[in-house]
């Protein structure tokens, strides 16, 4: 069953973090919040409005999206997007499958990830990739 921010909201909040209950990671969400069922999370994940992650997505710490990102496709269990720890993820960014962020890497605002697309540690893409 995907996780919505409703559920998130239920979730125990200490300071401004919300606590995933299966890994006591904490989570910080604007509206429009959608997590599938095999969204593995980070510590200290911070999710802009309308953000969508979908399929088999591996979440770091420390990681920041901007509104509207969706990232991999709901219906889809096999392996999706690795994002690494401490990457930003610019607002109406679009992240395909197997896609890998490394760690302190960014993606610009309205950037396309396609399938299989490598963004090395640290490192910023400003324009799309296929």
């Amino acid at each position: 069953m995907a996780i919505t921010e409703d559920d998130v909201r239920t979730w125990q909040k200490v300071d401004d973090w919300y606590l995933d209950p299966r890994t006591r990671h904490r989570v910080r969400t604007g509206d429009g919040l959608e997590l599938g069922d095999h969204v593995s999370l980070g510590d200290r994940v911070t999710f802009g409005d309308g953000v969508t992650v979908g399929g088999a997505v591996d979440i770091g710490d420390d990681v920041h999206f901007g509104d509207g990102v969706t990232i991999g496709e709901h219906a889809v269990v096999e392996q999706g997007a690795t994002i690494g720890h401490g990457a930003t993820i610019g607002a109406g960014a679009t992240i395909g499958r197997r896609v890998r962020v490394g760690d302190g890497a960014e993606v610009a605002e309205n950037v396309q990830l396609s399938d299989d697309s490598v963004v090395p540690d640290g490192v910023t893409i400003a324009v799309t990739m296929e």
